[in-house]
């Protein structure tokens, strides 16, 4: 199964879905292989990547069939997300609730990536970024920082939080770009 192309990017009930890259707590750099669905351990100067900061505070991923090109705001890949919950496994599938974005830019073009929250996590109460931001302020922050330092000082610009609808629009552009690309096809 190919985890970009097979998965669908909602469940029947409406909920978005999302698969996990790299575990919440690791170091190790991990894509995916659009074409495949294959994951495989970054490389850098030839050996596997491991990122030299704090290890991710949350799980990173992607929503399946998505494809945001840069002219709306992505980096030509499938929607990066992250979402607030204990680690997952790596290749897992996850029911998400979408509340926001982090919208950065890295080397001047946009990379925005999707906040959302484990339906059986701890922010139960958190429907949107505002209720994040009122009820459980650090967490946003720490997203922030950490993506501010990983790459180093620069590497990343914080340009603000998008809101739920925002956040919604951005994941159906996504899935309208790859719906007409040869991916999608």
């Amino acid at each position: 199964m190919n985890v970009v192309q097979d998965v669908p990017y909602k469940t029947t009930d409406g909920s978005y879905q999302a698969v996990v890259e790299i575990p919440a707590g690791t170091l190790e750099k991990w894509q995916t292989d659009f074409g495949s669905g294959a994951f495989y351990h970054d490389v850098k100067d030839g050996k596997p990547r491991i990122i030299d900061f704090l290890p991710y505070p949350m799980n990173y991923g992607f929503i399946p069939q998505t494809l945001l090109s840069r002219d709306k705001g992505g980096d030509g890949d499938p929607m990066d997300v992250l979402i607030l919950s204990s680690a997952q496994p790596r290749g897992a599938i996850c029911p998400v609730r979408v509340i926001g974005a982090l919208k950065l830019q890295e080397r001047g073009e946009m990379d925005t990536k999707v906040i959302a929250l484990s339906p059986d996590g701890p922010f139960q109460g958190v429907n949107s970024m505002a209720d994040l931001l009122l009820h459980y302020p650090g967490a946003a922050e720490i997203l922030r920082l950490w993506f501010e330092g990983y790459k180093g000082p620069g590497s990343f610009l914080f340009g603000g939080y998008a809101d739920r609808n925002e956040a919604l629009n951005l994941i159906e552009l996504a899935h309208a770009d790859w719906q007409s690309s040869t991916l999608g096809n």
